[in-house]
């Protein structure tokens, strides 16, 4: 009984752990940020993150790995309903499920940012554990939709970079974004009008 009332008081530390990382790494990088920073935010001491994660670069793949399993469930939901969907639907599909990923989800791009600027171990095994299955599903996608004339024609995987790229800088750039259109990104409208351009972009318009 004892045992039943402690782990969920542990499992909620461990939350409140991982929110306060996400938070500090999307926002100053693993090298700007320490560990006591990150238990001063998650309102818990260094001892109890070193407990449960035992260095900073754990931390930060476990951040990754919690937000990146949302991907993988919604690419195994749409591999099960692909076949149904067709080509240029599944891609679609695709495209919309990614872009409301982002806007739920925008500090995972501003890591890979900080991440993205020089080659090391953290961002060999990002790539290796999440981005390539991501970019190998959707170019798949685009490969089976331009193989029945409803994608644009052109190189499956710059395709691909364009359509992140037209995604993420709205949410990754918000204060930016805001302050020159005048435009939410996180609003509804904006998300789905997000979504039309990466269709139109690789031509399912």
């Amino acid at each position: 009984m004892e045992s039943q009332r402690i782990r969920p008081a542990a499992c909620e530390g461990r939350d409140r752990i991982l929110a306060a990382a996400l938070e500090a790494f999307s926002t100053h990088g693993v090298d700007g940020t320490t560990l006591r920073q990150i238990a001063e935010r998650a309102g818990t001491q260094h001892q109890l993150i070193v407990y449960h994660f035992k260095s900073k670069d754990t931390l930060w793949k476990a951040v990754v790995a919690d937000i990146c399993a949302e991907t993988h469930d919604w690419m195994r939901a749409l591999q099960a309903e692909q076949k149904a969907l067709g080509p240029a639907n599944a891609l679609k599909v695709m495209i919309s499920r990614f872009v409301a990923f982002t806007a739920r989800r925008p500090e995972l791009h501003r890591m890979l940012t900080f991440e993205g600027r020089s080659e090391n171990s953290r961002l060999s095994w990002w790539i290796e554990e999440h981005v390539k299955p991501f970019y190998r599903f959707s170019t798949a996608l685009i490969r089976d939709a331009q193989r029945a004339g409803s994608a644009r024609e052109g190189h499956p995987g710059r395709l691909h970079y364009a359509m992140i790229g037209l995604v993420t800088t709205s949410f990754v750039f918000e204060t930016e974004y805001r302050a020159l259109t005048k435009l939410n990104p996180f609003s509804e409208r904006e998300i789905d009008e997000i979504t039309r351009l990466a269709q139109d972009l690789l031509g399912l318009a």
